[in-house]
């Protein structure tokens, strides 16, 4: 195992504390978190080169990127382990990323490549859409890229070729 040292300003080491305060997280936890995300990112987006449905994340701040990575983080700790999707979507802190509202669609399209069942209800909750067509469903990965073709045509997306 290796140690890094990271210099932080005041005002970010308090962010990063009262984040980790507030999901009951060390700093180093939250740190950590935050680095496993980045690196399933980055595995998710070499898988997929032809779809690049980050670039509209770029427009969200740094904040809500970091808040909806934790609390997806916690969610997928919580939730191992359960069959049912229903009982999945009834946890708090899927609850919780709901309440993020419209904002963080560009997340859970990008997060659709990486498991793509887990996040189709909240984006129907937050949308109040469904794009899936009747003989899609059942399908998981063609509703998934129902979702993503949604999100291009909606502006949340950005299709690369």
């Amino acid at each position: 195992m290796n140690t890094i040292a990271i210099a932080l300003s005041d005002e970010r080491l308090l962010k990063l504390q009262k984040i980790a305060n507030d999901l009951n997280l060390s700093i180093e936890e939250l740190v950590l978190i935050g680095i496993e995300n980045l690196l399933a990112q980055s595995e998710v987006s070499a898988q997929n080169p032809h779809q690049n449905i980050l670039n509209k994340s770029a427009e969200i701040s740094a904040e809500v990127v970091d808040r909806f990575y934790a609390l997806a983080s916690d969610w997928e700790k919580e939730v191992a382990g359960l069959s049912s999707t229903a009982q999945m979507s009834q946890h708090p802190a899927y609850l919780e990323i709901i309440n993020m509202g419209r904002k963080i669609v560009p997340l859970l399209l990008s997060e659709l490549k990486r498991n793509p069942l887990y996040w189709l209800s909240a984006l129907s909750a937050i949308t109040g859409e469904n794009p899936i067509k009747p003989e899609q469903r059942g399908r998981v990965k063609q509703m998934a890229s129902a979702w993503i073709e949604w999100g291009i045509n909606q502006g949340y997306a950005e299709e690369n070729v």
